[in-house]
């Protein structure tokens, strides 16, 4: 399946970063220029409490904003993956 992607597009996040020194505030001022369908939120702790995820949905334009966007991705502090 060899699909073209069709702008305006939005695409849901989940991004996992170490829990100990997690920066909330700086996380979510790293997408703030962004359209934000939903905004970041705090989703799960992991049973250990060694991770947290965050949640956002974000609607992109075109494929230079979703090249921004994976440039602030690999800014948040303690960043693990993005699903």
């Amino acid at each position: 399946m060899n699909e073209e992607l069709k702008f305006p597009v939005v695409a849901h996040h989940r991004i996992i970063v170490n829990a100990e020194g997690r920066d909330d505030a700086q996380t979510k001022a790293l997408f703030e220029g962004f359209d934000l369908v939903a905004p970041v939120t705090e989703a799960n702790t992991s049973s250990g409490g060694k991770y947290v995820s965050y949640s956002l949905s974000v609607r992109f334009k075109d494929r230079a904003e979703m090249a921004k966007f994976d440039e602030q991705l690999k800014r948040v502090p303690g960043l693990k993956m993005v699903l």
